[in-house]
């Protein structure tokens, strides 16, 4: 049997965060109408990301352009692709992941590790829906190149369906939960994916180990990302520190096993 969380209970439960929501609410009108976020990646891959691929023959470097008169405009084309090539296809890789996060949310089914049964640690978590380029244009200003790294920020508008549901998010029954999340370096974005995944395991985690006193089967349910992503890398590690609204389906006890 499944326990489900009924939304006066729920309600009730979660009173008890009414004022550490208020404190951030300013916060919110920002991310009604459009989305701002300040995203970085590195100028080049991570050594040994790609291995030998990344590499040209040395046969190809000897080989010349088939094209005798290379225009200037071209040359400087490939200079920059050099420079700045690797950077922007990890931004467009981020960019929409996160905003998918700020716009939709994520899943997750999350089973904590229990030692007293034989239980192993699961989790998983994955997009509520995927990210819409033509219902959600991305476009990025003021890039800057910052010692190793490109900066940008990236903006997206919702649309109204999308405010609505966002208002919806914001109602006192969903919690403001916090974690921070870690991944090496060498993994690339999908160390960055995994990352947030983290974060979410520990801010769910966190939360609903105040409210429940024996470890659950099972906790299923969403999170929103709100506020503006913080990644940065520490000890050779993507440590991402996020803030999200969360709203939990069920809560699967062992008594009912």
């Amino acid at each position: 049997m499944e326990r489900r969380i009924p939304p006066l209970k729920k309600t009730f439960i979660l009173a008890l965060l009414f004022l550490g929501a208020a404190a951030f609410g300013t916060e919110l009108p920002s991310q009604l109408d459009q989305l701002r976020i300040q995203i970085w990646a590195d100028l080049d891959p991570i050594p040994g990301l790609f291995g030998d691929e990344s590499a040209v023959p040395p046969e190809e470097e000897k080989i010349p352009s088939k094209t005798a008169e290379t225009s200037e405009k071209d040359g400087e084309r490939s200079d920059f692709d050099k420079i700045f090539g690797f950077a922007i296809n990890r931004t467009k890789q981020i960019a929409p992941f996160l905003l998918s996060g700020m716009i939709w949310g994520w899943n997750f089914e999350y089973t904590p590790s229990d030692k007293l049964r034989h239980v192993s640690e699961y989790w998983d978590f994955w997009e509520v829906q995927e990210f819409d380029f033509k219902l959600n244009k991305i476009s990025y200003h003021s890039p800057k190149a910052l010692e190793d790294r490109l900066v940008v920020w990236a903006y997206c508008d919702r649309t109204e369906a999308q405010k609505q549901n966002y208002n919806r998010w914001t109602s006192i029954v969903h919690p403001k939960i916090h974690g921070v999340g870690k991944a090496p370096v060498e993994d690339g974005f999908e160390g960055i994916k995994a990352a947030c995944g983290e974060a979410i395991k520990l801010a769910v985690r966190e939360h609903w180990r105040t409210y429940i006193k024996n470890k659950p089967k099972e906790i299923t349910g969403r999170v929103l990302l709100i506020n503006e992503p913080r990644i940065y890398i520490k000890e050779g590690q993507y440590t991402v520190d996020l803030d999200f609204f969360m709203e939990t389906d069920k809560i699967v006890p062992y008594s009912f096993f």
